[in-house]
């Protein structure tokens, strides 16, 4: 073996200074101390040292099969010459877990067993397949499962220390969607009319007296009078003779200030009125086509009972909402008893509302209990994993939640880009204060 040094220690030091076999032994105490037996630590060749602990070439083959599962490679003999990408990985691997367990980051057993099955079920395997396969390679259960502890303690690091950090506002949404319209906007198309009252020229008393006569237009049409009427009678437009007809316009021809009222108008609907620099603009919504995602969205409140938090039984959680659900119905408030007794500290001080959700917004039990209950009718006391809810649904709605896809898309992949970057600058600085040997030739 040949001793190569790649970097310095600098006055930081992530681990104590231990021996080797020591550090391999606390390592596996700490994280494996319900696993442990006498054949834990045994002679191994150490192929680098992070910080005082050694890296074996045991836990190499361990990670290079890991990453072979996670990628469903599926199971291939480990080359005996070392892959230097896979070494690094393991590198900045271990200087994270030094970090993490110094920060006094800890994960649970269940945790780390209920993601070995996943790896099982991802590739096909049932846990006994899986160990076995292991074996196969020379690598036993109790190295894997540190392999995988490993990666949590990771990823909660990153997560506490990079991930929580990362914010993306509505702004910066909105400038991306705007970079990236091939990419993210709907293409839509609308068929509407317009209604357009102009202001140019016209003294303040005139503009006004104008705002005036365009509420009172307003009203009439939200009371059933003919648009095409009211734009030949009121109108200013070039095509007030057709009642303001415009065709069909795809999105890149209309201004942001139509698109934006537009995008929040039911078809066979009209806009709210929108005041510009030239007038006033009314429009009507006869269709749209395009890359729409049409979905009934539903306007529900809840009042929840958790029994652990209030000390009831299951039982004196059902009596208490029944109770509560006999006085609504006799006249009582319902936001008032949700302000009240709700053990949903997110919803109680807004009476218990959960606004207009979408189809997978709740939990599957919780949201077919509500597409069953009628509007403006309390449901019975119904369970789930989160206690017991009285439900009542106020409203439903055909929604276009395509706009909603493309922001969510486009404030995921803002966020990657940031934490990215955070993570670079933050694993960097820890990365320098390390102390790093590469042992083996190979």
């Amino acid at each position: 073996m040949k001793f190569i040094m790649k970097t310095t220690r600098s006055q930081f030091a992530l681990a104590p200074a231990i021996t080797l076999t020591a550090a391999l032994t606390i390592t596996l105490t700490i994280l494996f101390s319900s696993y442990a037996d006498a054949s834990t630590v045994a002679l191994d060749e150490v192929i680098a040292i992070v910080n005082d602990e050694a890296i074996t070439r045991s836990e190499y083959q361990t990670r290079y099969k890991r990453q072979q599962l996670e990628t469903n490679q599926g199971i291939e003999q480990i080359p005996e010459q070392i892959n230097g990408e896979i070494l690094e990985l393991l590198i900045d691997e271990r200087i994270q877990t030094q970090a993490a367990q110094a920060s006094g980051i800890s994960i649970s057993r269940a945790e780390i067993e209920s993601a070995m099955a996943n790896i099982a079920a991802q590739n096909n395997f049932s846990h006994e397949q899986l160990i076995t396969e292991l074996e196969n390679q020379g690598i036993s259960e109790i190295q894997f499962l540190r392999s995988i502890t490993e990666q949590r303690l990771i990823q909660r690091l990153v997560d506490i220390s990079v991930n929580s950090r990362v914010t993306v506002s509505e702004q910066e949404i909105d400038y991306y969607l705007q970079a990236h319209k091939e990419r993210y906007m709907p293409d839509q198309t609308y068929e509407i009319s317009h209604l357009y009252v102009s202001t140019s020229g016209k003294s303040e008393a005139e503009i006004e007296s104008e705002s005036k006569n365009v509420n009172h237009v307003y009203q009439g049409l939200l009371q059933g009078q003919s648009f095409s009427n009211a734009v030949k009678d009121f109108s200013d437009g070039e095509n007030k003779e057709d009642g303001g007809y415009m065709g069909w316009r795809k999105e890149r021809q209309l201004p942001e200030l139509f698109l934006t009222a537009l995008r929040q108008t039911p078809v066979g609907g009209i806009t709210e009125i929108m005041k510009s620099v030239n007038g006033f603009h009314i429009i009507k919504l006869h269709a749209k086509e395009g890359d729409l995602k049409i979905v009934t969205q539903q306007l529900v409140r809840h009042i929840l009972v958790q029994p652990q938090r209030s000390n009831l039984t299951d039982q004196e959680a059902i009596d208490m909402l029944n109770d509560v659900s006999n006085k609504i119905r006799k006249g009582g408030d319902f936001e008032a008893f949700a302000r009240l007794i709700s053990d949903d500290t997110a919803t109680a001080p807004q009476g218990g509302s959960l606004g207009w959700i979408s189809p997978g917004d709740m939990p599957p039990m919780f949201e077919q209990a509500t597409l069953n209950l009628p509007l403006n009718q309390l449901s019975d006391p119904m369970q789930s994993r989160f206690g017991y809810h009285l439900i009542e649904v106020l409203g439903r709605r055909e929604k276009d939640i395509s706009r909603d896809i493309a922001r969510n898309s486009a404030q995921r992949e803002l966020f990657r880009r940031k934490a990215a970057e955070r993570y670079q600058n933050w694993f960097g600085r820890l990365r320098e204060g390390a102390y790093i040997e590469y042992v083996s030739s190979n």
